[in-house]
């Protein structure tokens, strides 16, 4: 017997698994100067929720984020009320109305699709030996679900307070949209990368997650859309160069292969982002997950596209 096995135990971090249902939104209207994000945490057997709404004009940030009591009914409801978010399912996989409101701004965005829905689990029957998300996030298959869609977006937001009261913006710009639920717990995350990228004859959606507890292995994943479909990323590399504030590089540059054999090179211009926004998911512990969504400009070596894109890159830190 190990002396160790005599005394309480220590708590391991899967224990810390939980039900987990978000919803993300990142909108982005160059031309107007103003981006927005909205996200939900729904933890129903916690019997409680997290949103938070930012909204960026102009070098402006309007942040806010707090935990809301658990919208009731949940299952299957056309529409969320998750304290001054507001979440409107119209029309399964094509609209939806995202709606906020509290003492600062009102903001509606009217998300429509633009290329159809991904689902994460492609990846897995495309590589089944590599390390998937679901195993990574819930350390086994098919316990986490993760869906991605490029989207348009137009609506309207309204400031009461600071340099822009009195003001209102109709917008029309990127969207892009994020769908996960099952088990998991944010801060068991060690590192990622979370990115999007709409061009205008194609969008990507690439991303890397890393593990507390099994950092040496690194989850890649992802898929490029285009109207006739979707198509699984066969490998993806993320390479960062330089360094600028907060430990950001200043160029991401994605390297993906598609299914087809077809390669793909994403350079990322994240040294001048026209928005770096924080993006807060939970409620902070001892321990919170540093998220910072960087809004820039994206260009595809191979096609000569110049695109838009957000480069979501989060990590583990002490609070």
């Amino acid at each position: 017997m190990l002396l160790h096995e005599d005394y309480p135990h220590t708590v391991p971090a899967r224990a810390w698994l939980r039900w987990k249902e978000n919803y993300f939104w990142v909108f982005m209207d160059t031309e107007r100067d103003v981006c927005c994000l909205a996200h939900s945490t729904v933890e129903p057997t916690f019997d409680r929720a997290f949103a938070s709404f930012t909204v960026m004009h102009k070098g402006k940030n309007i942040v806010s984020g707090k935990e809301t009591t658990m919208p009731s009914p949940f299952e299957q409801a056309k529409e969320l009320q998750l304290g001054n978010l507001n979440l409107k399912f119209l029309e399964p996989q094509a609209k939806f109305k995202v709606a906020y409101e509290d003492e600062n701004v009102a903001a509606e965005l009217n998300f429509d699709r633009r290329f159809h829905l991904f689902d994460f689990l492609a990846c897995t029957d495309v590589n089944p030996d590599q390390f998937s998300v679901s195993e990574n996030t819930a350390f086994e298959r098919n316990a986490f679900r993760h869906q991605g869609q490029c989207m348009t977006a137009k609506g309207r937001i309204s400031f009461k307070t600071g340099d822009f009261a009195g003001t209102s913006i109709d917008v029309d710009g990127s969207g892009y949209r994020d769908h996960s639920w099952g088990m998991r717990n944010d801060q068991m995350t060690l590192s990622h990368n979370w990115s999007f990228f709409n061009f205008p004859s194609m969008g990507f959606h690439l991303f890397t997650v890393r593990n507390v507890i099994r950092p040496e292995n690194s989850t890649a994943e992802g898929y490029i859309a285009v109207s006739a479909g979707n198509q699984v990323i066969k490998t993806l590399r993320i390479e960062n160069q330089g360094e600028g504030e907060d430990g950001l590089p200043d160029t991401v540059i994605f390297h993906a292969v598609a299914l087809d054999g077809t390669p793909y090179t994403l350079i990322a211009d994240v040294k001048n982002a026209f928005a770096r926004l924080p993006l807060h998911s939970q409620k902070p512990g001892s321990k919170t997950y540093l998220n910072i969504e960087n809004m820039c400009r994206v260009h595809c070596v191979e096609t000569g596209e110049d695109g838009l894109g957000n480069v979501e890159i989060g990590r583990l830190i002490d609070a």
